[in-house]
């Protein structure tokens, strides 16, 4: 009998504490904010509708027959050669379909909300209430992790490294240390730009392994992330094609177009209003305490001191990490390029927090709720938006016959033109070019070197309404012109975004003064009842008619 009370005394004394009102406040919201998540994820599945030229891209370079066909179609796009495969493993189980393919969105999205409480359950920290807020139920994060891309799994298999990583280092059992390389390796073959990411996260647990004088520890940090970098290898002929090819896009990014740009991917995105300037408050908020809370250095376990200095250095490296990439690659960058450093930002920021003081942990309640309540009505409705509505406008032209011709501009939204269109009208970009299933830069830049690349379709233009036929106008506003502009002169070589865009106006411009001065004014074709679409893709339809038997 004594023996039995000397167990249950040391059971009772080894038993956690019951939770505090703020620990169960802060589950509760947590949980909340989670069934949130889920319910703007299930939003975006249901309105989305058809995919955008981006995704259509995506899935055109995972469609050939052999995986030898997809490698030679690399160049075409913007990651390596993971996500590839799992759409094409995706689309043989029949779900190939716009619907089935948003049921693919649906579940990555929510495998990164899943992920934050995976993350906690590893580290063994509170619930991941600001994660969630500032990153599962921002609007970006959910469109755009959740479209047929790989941002989505990049984003995904960064959250998971920087939890594996950090388990390596302190437990470095051979299943831990493979999964961990795993996931870093995983990352790097999703996204590109992730292998910055995956350095500082092998940088940062090498640097706390020092701290903790375990000099082995910091050469298996640094291992797995070398062994995540020399899986990029076989892409280095890849991604010097890539460039080649992709000279007629980069424009040069600047610092402050960099900056403005990841404003919006914080959450000032184009609609969001005072909700996305509030969430990133919220955002610089969360930082600004946890290296508060960092500096101030708690009474803390030593685990949680090592996971808050690993979150520091992480973060600290990553953020100019990313810049220089971006600022080194040049393109022209979209709130979308950022979803995976605001994943590893997310997980950063939880895991300086959890050596906070109670006081920090009220602040931290507070601004969750505030959030929770602000962000989530606009969130919402930044959802209900379908990803584009040029299936409509291609289903507008049911009427266009033989003889009419359409003029689709800007030339990039010939991709998801060429996937919607099945009308009997012939059709062309501005400039024309010879493929449109895939974004191909390269023949925009033959067009660049052209003679008189939009020759040709001046003169279709000119004989379709001189015959008193229609030809038709479909993206953006054809712009007003007085007076056809001047012809520019070929490209001699190589130019960069700036120059590509002046051509591109000019040959628009051309094509808006031949309908002005042969056919009758512009008349818009009317689609039907539908949401809006997202800004990155509104199309509209013009038809102008020709006046038979005029000469010219």
């Amino acid at each position: 009998m004594a023996r039995n009370a000397n167990i249950r005394v040391v059971l009772a004394r080894s038993a956690p504490a019951p939770p505090t009102w703020l620990a169960r406040t802060e589950r509760a919201l947590a949980l909340a904010a989670t069934a949130v998540a889920v319910a703007l994820h299930v939003r975006l599945f249901i309105c989305a509708g058809p995919l955008w030229r981006d995704e259509i891209n995506t899935l055109a370079v995972a469609s050939p027959p052999t995986l030898a066909d997809i490698w030679r179609l690399l160049e075409r796009e913007s990651f390596p050669l993971l996500p590839y495969v799992l759409l094409r493993a995706w689309s043989e189980l029949r779900l190939g379909t716009d619907a089935g393919l948003r049921v693919f969105g649906l579940v990555v999205g929510l495998s990164a909300v899943a992920a934050l409480w995976w993350n906690r359950r590893r580290f063994g920290i509170a619930p991941p209430l600001l994660a969630l807020v500032l990153f599962a139920l921002n609007p970006v994060v959910v469109r755009w992790g959740d479209s047929v891309r790989g941002y989505g799994l990049g984003q995904l298999a960064v959250l998971l490294a920087f939890t594996l990583v950090f388990e390596a280092l302190r437990r470095p059992r051979p299943i831990t240390i493979a999964l961990a390389i795993l996931a870093a390796v995983a990352s790097v073959q999703t996204v590109y730009q992730d292998s910055v990411l995956v350095l500082a996260i092998g940088a940062g647990g090498a640097t706390v392994a020092l701290w903790d004088r375990r000099p082995p520890r910091a050469a298996l940090a640094l291992g797995i992330g070398a062994a995540a970098a020399l899986s990029l290898l076989p892409y280095l002929g890849v991604m010097a094609r890539a460039r080649e090819y992709r000279l007629v896009s980069i424009e040069g990014a600047t610092p402050g177009h960099l900056a403005s740009v990841f404003g919006r991917a914080l959450g000032a995105e184009i609609g969001m209003g005072g909700p996305g300037r509030l969430l990133v408050l919220g955002w610089i908020a969360a930082a600004a305490a946890a290296l508060v809370t960092v500096a101030l250095r708690p009474r803390a376990s030593r685990r949680r001191r090592m996971l808050a200095l690993y979150g520091l250095l992480v973060l600290a490296i990553a953020l100019p990490a990313q810049l220089v990439f971006l600022l080194h690659v040049g393109f022209p960058t979209a709130p979308w390029y950022s979803l995976s450093l605001l994943a590893l930002m997310a997980g950063a920021l939880e895991a300086m927090l959890q050596i906070a003081s109670p006081a920090f942990r009220l602040g931290r309640l507070a601004l969750a709720a505030v959030l929770l309540v602000v962000v989530t009505p606009s969130a919402f409705e930044s959802l209900g938006l379908r990803q584009t509505n040029m299936d409509l406008a291609a289903a507008a032209l049911a009427g266009a016959g033989r003889d009419d011709f359409v003029v689709v501009s800007p030339w990039f939204l010939g991709v998801s033109f060429n996937r919607y269109y099945a009308g009997a009208a012939p059709w062309a970009t501005i400039p024309p070019l010879a493929d449109t299933s895939v974004h191909r830069t390269d023949l925009l830049a033959r067009q660049l070197q052209a003679e008189d690349p939009i020759g040709p379709l001046l003169t279709r233009i000119e004989t379709t309404l001189q015959a008193g036929h229609r030809v038709y106008w479909v993206g953006l506003p054809a712009p007003n012109v007085a007076r056809p502009p001047g012809r520019l002169p070929p490209l001699p070589g190589p130019v960069n975004g700036t120059v590509q865009g002046i051509y591109c106006a000019n040959w628009t411009l051309q094509v808006a003064a031949a309908l002005k001065e042969h056919g009758d004014a512009a008349q818009a074709v009317p689609l039907p009842p539908h949401r809006p679409p997202q800004p990155y893709e509104r199309a509209r339809v013009w038809a102008t008619t020709g006046r038979p038997g005029q000469v010219w």
